[in-house]
């Protein structure tokens, strides 16, 4: 059975695939991305209602963590849009076996 997590992986795969089919550009062009986003998780938010699939609680965080992966920097996303943030620190530990 599908998990919460598993929500935002359905929701990230079918806007990859639609993007692709479409042949959109999410960094030139990203308003018809976020409308295709919006669509994607609203109707996924529908399927779940007559299906097994999990609901998605917080609808506008779905859209925006997506549109972070698909048009974004992923989890940096955030940070970077967020003018109090003036730098972003990143540690890189390298094991040798």
């Amino acid at each position: 059975m599908p998990t919460a997590t598993s929500a935002l992986e359905v929701v990230d795969g079918e806007v990859r695939e639609l993007i692709r089919r479409r042949g959109l550009d999410p960094f030139t062009d990203p308003g018809p991305v976020r409308l295709l986003v919006r669509d994607v998780v609203a109707d996924y938010s529908e399927r779940s209602l007559t299906s097994a699939l999990p609901a998605i609680a917080d609808p506008e965080s779905v859209v925006r963590d997506v549109l972070d992966r698909v048009a974004g920097f992923g989890p940096l996303q955030r940070w970077l849009d967020d003018p109090e943030v003036e730098e972003i620190w990143a540690y890189y530990r390298l094991c040798h076996g």
